[in-house]
């Protein structure tokens, strides 16, 4: 008995992964996500001096040296990755050319960050939001098809309500895993991010005087924030301890709709903090990405999986 409950529990589980909704969100994220790639290879290439470390820093460390330093090979790589963001926009080769962008999205932000003495998870986020849309292309990239198709036949003809109908449900098939995935990652990664802060420094790591010295060292002097920041050692701690906070706890986001919109608007906080005090740190596209995914961007959008006639979605 408890194993034919434990497989109605799988199955429903399974079921509810499945469930699909508008295909317009999943369209526009891969078009954010796209645009973050072209981006990816246009940026300048910084080559750092002196040996390479022994310690592996990317995927690619296993290339050979006189690949992971040539810049004719980074050149390449760069119209290679813009070429096929271009073809995987405009679904042409679909699925190939969402794998080929990618793998060529991760090759690119690993030769750069092969050639830095430090470097920032600025495009991560980003390069496995990809790879996740790359998996939905990969098993509906028909069914997407087919169903932007309908919708401009549609928009061109004076179509009866039951075609209006037909193709409204020929447009769902954006299911929640993909969006599930998103999510679990966005925390997961954020989740990371705290604990590994733990793990090196301890829970001191949110004394704020860490923060201070990296405000006053790093950060745009005309900042208001920055200037809070500066202000008392007593503030920064409390601001820096919740930040931590907010981090360990954002992989609660998973359980519930509001979770994920109460996180959310945190970690978007918390990310203007820093792009408005360390400006030129570069993660704009973490804030862009968490915003979208996060905030009730979907609610807004009118996104639903299953039966849209139902209420509001768990996540």
């Amino acid at each position: 008995m408890s194993d034919r409950n434990n497989m109605r529990a799988k199955q429903s589980w399974a079921n509810w992964l499945l469930e699909v909704g508008d295909l317009r969100f999943g369209l526009y994220s891969c078009r954010i996500l796209l645009l973050v790639t072209i981006v990816i290879g246009l940026c300048p290439v910084e080559f750092s001096a002196g040996p390479q470390n022994e310690t592996p820093a990317t995927v690619f460390s296993w290339m050979p040296e006189s690949l992971l330093r040539n810049g004719l090979f980074f050149t390449i790589v760069r119209v290679a990755l813009i070429a096929s963001a271009v073809l995987w926009w405009f679904r042409i080769w679909t699925p190939v050319s969402c794998w080929s962008t990618a793998l060529i999205s991760v090759l690119m932000w690993s030769l750069r960050m092969e050639n830095l003495t430090n470097g920032a998870h600025i495009f991560t986020v980003a390069n496995m939001l990809l790879i996740i849309h790359a998996m939905w292309f990969h098993f509906y990239h028909r069914q997407i098809n087919a169903a932007i198709v309908a919708d401009k036949d549609l928009n061109r003809t004076q179509a009866a309500h039951a075609l209006l109908a037909e193709v409204s449900n020929r447009r769902r098939c954006y299911p929640r895993w993909v969006f599930f995935l998103c999510v679990f990652y966005l925390g997961w990664f954020h989740s990371l991010a705290g604990f590994a802060k733990i793990a090196t420094s301890g829970l001191a790591w949110g004394n704020g005087v860490s923060l201070q010295l990296w405000t006053k060292l790093f950060g745009w002097e005309p900042s208001p924030f920055g200037q809070l920041l500066l202000l008392d050692t007593r503030l920064t701690a409390l601001m820096q301890t919740g930040a931590l906070a907010i981090e360990c706890g954002c992989i609660l986001v998973i359980f519930h709709r509001w979770l994920r919109y109460g996180f959310g608007f945190a970690i978007f906080g918390f990310y203007l903090g820093v792009l408005t005090t360390f400006v030129d740190f570069g993660f704009h596209f973490n804030a862009i990405l968490v915003a979208w995914f996060l905030l009730p961007v979907d609610w807004w959008m009118g996104l639903r999986f299953g039966d849209p006639e139902k209420t509001e979605p768990i996540i």
